[in-house]
């Protein structure tokens, strides 16, 4: 059987896909361990520019492994609330590396992203969609409340109003209404999926590790901060970035008229 989780790299753009479509790419233990390892992985590589997320075969995610929850309430091993409650603190452990890598991350979406598969998605700083995928929030239907953060992320990106009818009807959403609720970026065919992720990957390969780690610091802050705190942030961020080697080289290069080159360490 092969890898539940591939991890290939190229240069500074990393590919990190889930493969299980046979089971939907379930939110399996194995798929959970898989993610777990590449993360780390991910975290402890320097030349690392930009991840693609993804899943395999027309599948992103479907939410929980709704099996191997029937067989643990069957079987009593490991479900009481206490049980329940560690194994969502160890998922928290990865699901925080995902979140704040410091570097940009490009989901893309094809097929369903179903519960936990929405809170993964909702992970991207940017997320593309193929005009077969789909979002649901659909935790209600198995009478469970909303995780991996998506009681954060989701009224940032479509509204409370927008989130709470979604968590409530635990409805499937469309990629055309993704897109203009704002779940995804873009919309395209589902051959072009991976190679337009591919190409906006590709222009972040060139730059400064310490100018993208830091906007993206503030930038998680950004809708819950005040103006000042932000300004405060800049301040401070702007400072590192423009003593930094990288900014120092980047100016000298454009003084020459030759390309940047954000590639040494």
């Amino acid at each position: 059987m092969s890898d539940p989780v591939r991890l290939t790299r190229s240069d500074g753009i990393a590919l990190l896909e889930m493969a299980r479509p046979d089971t939907r790419n379930a939110f399996s233990d194995e798929i959970k361990s898989g993610l777990s390892d590449a993360l780390q992985t991910l975290t402890e590589a320097t030349d690392l520019r930009a991840l693609i997320f993804t899943g395999s075969d027309g599948v992103f995610c479907a939410g929980g492994d709704l099996k191997a929850m029937l067989e643990r309430h069957r079987s009593g091993h490991k479900n009481t609330a206490e049980d329940m409650r560690n194994r969502m603190l160890e998922l928290h452990v990865w699901f925080k590396k995902l979140r704040d890598l410091p570097v940009p991350v490009i989901v893309a979406v094809d097929g369903p992203a179903f519960g936990a598969g929405l809170g993964l998605a909702l992970c991207g700083d940017i997320v593309l969609a193929s005009d077969r995928a789909l979002f649901s929030a659909s935790f209600t239907k198995v009478g469970a409340v909303p995780d991996c953060n998506l009681m954060w992320s989701l009224p940032r990106v479509v509204g409370q109003q927008r989130a709470r009818e979604m968590f409530f009807t635990a409805r499937t959403v469309d990629a055309q209404e993704a897109l203009r609720l704002g779940l995804c970026m873009e919309v395209l065919p589902a051959e072009k999926l991976l190679p337009r992720a591919k190409e906006i990957a590709a222009m972040m390969e060139n730059v400064s590790p310490t100018a993208y780690a830091l906007t993206k610091e503030i930038m998680a802050h950004a809708m819950q901060a005040d103006s000042d705190t932000i300004l405060k942030m800049e301040a401070d961020a702007q400072a590192k970035c423009l003593t930094s080697e990288y900014h120092l080289d980047a100016i000298g290069r454009f003084a020459s008229k030759t390309p940047p080159a954000f590639n040494f360490k």
